[in-house]
């Protein structure tokens, strides 16, 4: 009996053993192989966007010369009588139509103003002689006490000085008129760039005095290949390009002379105060102008915000039915007015990302 119980205590534990392995120990299996399992992915939450469609629209190639801002109005003004300079303008002056921009001594002009009022007054009194000696002459006559040619050499003598005073009243105008020319006076209203003479100066007739520039009526000038004339007209749609703004605009002026050398027409694009003041456009600053070099034709366009450009391509973001982000590969196209025309998968009407789609996980919700 001494010899059994330790064999009856070995085979107790081996079966207590056993117990243990078929539960905790695989439990722990079962852990281990939870563990070992992957778990999915939580969803990205939905990102608010901006979206806008795409179009159906027509395009036309542009041809891009370059081109640059003037004004419409762009004079030297010129004095209309000779003097002395006592005023000119400071370059930056502001002035309206009718301003002084210059004055003229006015010393010798009303000296010559009073000579010829002085001279017309003594013409007068000759006439007002000459009538009564005709008057006189024709009394003769009547009682026979001179001939007819007497009162004819009077009365002639009567119309010479009529002459004589219309010739005066004329000369005394003429001083007047140089005597308010000694004020030059502004034809339109803008600004003073330039002066062309300064104060003490002699200013001959016609010399001019300052250079006047109406910086709110300006237009850009370009210059198109007259084989482009067929398509050019006034009122035919042109892209107006500073950088990477365009605007929009009608053609104001054609002129259908082509320079024999170059084989190029002038055109004209009136560039309205509002995107002159927008863009801070002056005088002299290059813009380019686009105009239309074939015929129009159909295309798909896009906004240009829905373009996003990476090193591997052009893609959009269009939004699917059930409201998901749907990344398209493009080609792109012409541009036209902030829209662009592109080639590839995207459709008339289908809405894009137009802000927020930098960020967008392909297929992830989105709340327009």
């Amino acid at each position: 009996m001494k010899t059994s119980r330790p064999l009856l205590i070995g085979t107790a534990a081996a079966a207590a053993f056993a117990v243990w392995f078929a539960t905790a120990g695989g439990s722990v299996a079962a852990r281990a192989d939870a563990a070992a399992a992957p778990t999915a992915a939580p969803e990205a939450p939905p990102a608010r966007v901006e979206v806008a469609p795409a179009v159906a629209a027509e395009f036309a190639p542009r041809h891009w010369a370059p081109g640059s801002v003037a004004s419409r109005a762009d004079a030297r003004i010129a004095a209309e009588t000779g003097g002395r300079v006592v005023f000119v303008a400071e370059v930056g002056s502001v002035l309206q139509a009718g301003d002084v921009i210059a004055r003229l001594d006015e010393t010798p002009l009303r000296l010559r103003e009073r000579e010829a009022e002085a001279d017309l007054a003594r013409l007068r009194a000759q006439l007002d002689y000459a009538r009564r000696q005709q008057e006189r002459y024709a009394a003769l006559v009547r009682s026979g006490g001179i001939s007819g040619a007497q009162l004819d050499q009077v009365a002639a003598e009567r119309r010479m000085r009529e002459q004589d005073v219309a010739a005066a009243l004329v000369a005394l105008e003429q001083a007047q008129l140089a005597l308010r020319q000694a004020a030059v006076r502004t034809p339109f209203a803008g600004i003073v760039v330039e002066r062309s003479v300064e104060r003490g100066e002699f200013l001959a007739v016609g010399a001019p005095v300052a250079r006047l520039v109406d910086t709110a009526a300006l237009e850009l000038r370009a210059r198109a290949p007259v084989a482009l004339a067929a398509g050019l007209r006034e009122g035919v749609a042109v892209t107006v390009r500073d950088g990477e703004r365009q605007l929009e605009l009608p053609l104001a002026t054609v002129v259908p002379v082509g320079d024999e050398a170059s084989r190029q027409l002038e055109l004209r694009v009136a560039l309205p105060p509002s995107a002159v003041g927008e863009h801070g456009w002056v005088v002299g600053a290059a813009l380019q102008l686009g105009v239309p070099s074939e015929a129009p034709r159909p295309v798909v366009a896009v906004p240009r915000d829905a373009l996003l450009m990476r090193r591997d391509g052009d893609f959009v973001v269009r939004v699917t039915a059930d409201g998901r982000g749907e990344r398209l590969p493009v080609r792109t196209g012409l541009a036209e007015n902030g829209l662009v025309e592109v080639d590839g998968g995207v459709q008339p009407g289908d809405m894009l990302v137009v802000r927020g789609g930098e960020r967008l996980i392909e297929g992830q919700r989105v709340i327009p």
